[in-house]
């Protein structure tokens, strides 16, 4: 008889995502990596907000103000910065990038709503929804971007 941590290994396995599974960034997935997360975080911001910070480390923490809520956060510089001006940008997500860089970055843009590959398709409507997920679905995972698992 199998344990339940064996079932759920099983189900995990014999998982297929389709085109209305969420995905989002796994932050177990970079702990597990040993893959430091923060470096990956600072390549995607906008050259202003690279040049502010030309260094991952020794970034200060800042008041972040959600939109939806009003409520006022902690938050790394670099989050901030992203959030704030680099989203902004008209070429921050444009068709040039590679795909998988993308939809990062839109995970990191939208505060790591989970989105899946329709979602993402009406957000990157010069990639097929199915080219979509045949990217986030495959072997190696692309910066953490994993299904939501329930």
């Amino acid at each position: 008889m199998a344990t339940q941590t064996q079932a759920r290994k099983i189900r995990l396995t014999w998982f297929r995502p389709d085109l209305d599974t969420k995905f989002h960034i796994d932050y177990e997935w970079w702990e597990q990596s040993g893959r430091d997360f923060r470096l990956y975080l600072r390549d995607q911001l906008c050259p202003e907000c690279r040049e502010r910070f030309p260094d991952h480390r020794n970034t200060e923490d800042v008041d972040w103000v959600d939109p939806e809520t009003g409520e006022v956060h902690r938050a790394d510089a670099l989050w901030e910065c992203l959030r704030t001006r680099c989203v902004n940008d008209p070429d921050y997500i444009n068709e040039h990038l590679p795909l998988a860089t993308a939809v990062f970055r839109i995970f990191l843009a939208n505060n790591n709503m989970p989105l899946s590959a329709r979602e993402l398709h009406q957000i990157l409507p010069w990639k097929p929804a199915e080219t979509i997920l045949r990217v986030l679905a495959s072997d190696p995972i692309h910066y953490g971007i994993r299904p939501v698992r329930e």
